[in-house]
C-alpha cells in the first residue's frame, strides 16, 4: 500500500506541476479563416425553459473543415494519403514539439509573402540539435498578432489574393524528407503555423501542401499562442473532429509544458508504460488483500 501512495502522490505531483497552454481558437464567427472559405455561422435552435421547466440551449453550425484551428489531413492534396479519421492516434496524442520562430527574419524582410527557407530550418538545428523523430514542427511567424483583423490575417488585396507567410517548397521538402535523412523510423509527423496556411499568401500550386501531404505528414493552420511555447521540450495533443473521410477538420489543440513532460521516448511509449504500471501496481495490492 505505500508502494502504491508514492506512485499516486509522484504522479500528482508530475501531472500537477505542468502548464497547460491553448494553441486553438475559439471556434465561433471571429475563429480565423480565409476568406476565400465558407465563414463560420451559428444559429440557436433552442433557448430557454422547455416544457417540463427545464433550461435548455440547442445550436446549429456551418463551416468549411478548414475554418478556425484546423487540421489539414494528408488527404486534402494526395490522393492516398490519410483522410482526417485515418490519421494515428498516435501522431495526434502528447507528441514532442519544437517552435522554430522566424518572426525576426519576417520582419527583416518587410515581405508579406515571406517564404522559410532551408536555411531557417538548418540554422534552428545549428543551435538546437537534429529535430528528433515522431516530432511536430510549428513555425512560429508572428502573424497571430493580425488575428483579430481579418483583412491584415489574411493579408487580401484589391486582387482578391491573400498575402501572408509561409512555407517555402525547398523547406517543406526539407521537413518531409528529414525522417529518411537522419535514419529515423517515423520522421517528423506534422507541422503548424500561425497563419491561414502552410503555403504562402499568394501561392496558387501550394508545392509546400503537396511536398508533406505527399508523406503522410498532415498540416495544422491559424494556431494561437506560439509565443507562449519554448523552442523545444513542449509536449502537444493535437484533438481534431473526427470527420470520416475528411480532408481537413476543426481541431482542439493543448500544449504541456514543463520539465517533468521534456521526454525524448516516443510519447506512446511513455503513456502506455505510465498506465501499465499504475494497473500492475494496483493489481498486486488488490491480490495480497491490502
Amino acid at each position: 500500500m505505500e508502494v502504491l501512495s508514492l506512485f499516486l502522490a509522484a504522479f500528482v505531483v508530475s501531472t500537477a506541476t505542468s502548464e497547460l497552454i491553448e494553441l486553438s481558437y475559439t471556434y465561433n464567427v471571429d475563429a480565423p479563416t480565409s476568406p476565400k472559405l465558407t465563414q463560420f455561422t451559428h444559429k440557436i435552435v433552442k433557448k430557454g425553459l422547455n416544457k417540463f421547466g427545464i433550461w435548455v440551449e440547442l445550436n446549429e453550425f456551418c463551416a468549411s473543415e478548414h475554418s478556425g484551428t484546423h487540421i489539414d489531413a494528408p488527404v486534402h492534396l494526395a490522393e492516398h494519403g490519410w483522410p482526417v479519421d485515418s490519421i494515428p492516434t498516435r501522431r495526434l496524442w502528447r507528441v514532442p514539439a519544437v517552435v522554430i520562430d522566424v518572426s525576426n527574419q519576417i520582419r527583416s524582410a518587410n515581405h508579406l509573402n515571406y517564404e522559410v527557407k532551408v536555411q531557417d530550418l538548418e540554422d534552428w538545428e545549428a543551435v538546437n540539435g537534429i529535430i528528433p523523430d515522431g516530432t511536430l514542427v510549428l513555425i512560429r511567424t508572428g502573424w497571430g498578432a493580425k488575428v483579430n483583423n481579418l483583412r491584415d490575417y489574411s493579408g487580401l488585396d484589391q486582387h482578391n489574393k491573400n498575402n501572408f507567410p509561409g512555407l517555402g517548397k525547398g523547406a517543406a521538402e526539407w521537413l518531409a524528407n528529414h525522417g529518411k535523412k537522419h535514419g529515423h523510423e517515423t520522421g517528423i509527423i506534422g507541422v503548424g503555423i500561425d497563419t491561414i496556411s502552410i503555403d504562402v499568401g499568394q501561392s496558387v500550386r501550394l508545392p509546400s501542401h503537396v511536398a508533406l501531404f505527399s508523406e503522410n505528414v498532415y498540416a495544422i493552420e491559424n494556431m494561437a499562442n506560439l509565443d507562449k511555447l519554448p523552442v523545444k521540450g513542449a509536449i502537444v495533443t493535437v484533438l481534431p473532429m473526427r470527420i470520416g473521410g475528411g480532408s481537413g477538420a476543426p481541431a482542439r489543440i493543448i500544449a504541456e509544458v514543463g520539465e517533468e513532460y521534456q521526454v525524448s521516448r516516443a510519447p506512446e511509449v511513455v503513456d502506455h508504460s505510465l498506465a501499465l504500471l499504475f494497473v500492475a501496481l494496483v493489481m498486486a495490492v488488490v491480490g495480497r488483500g491490502v
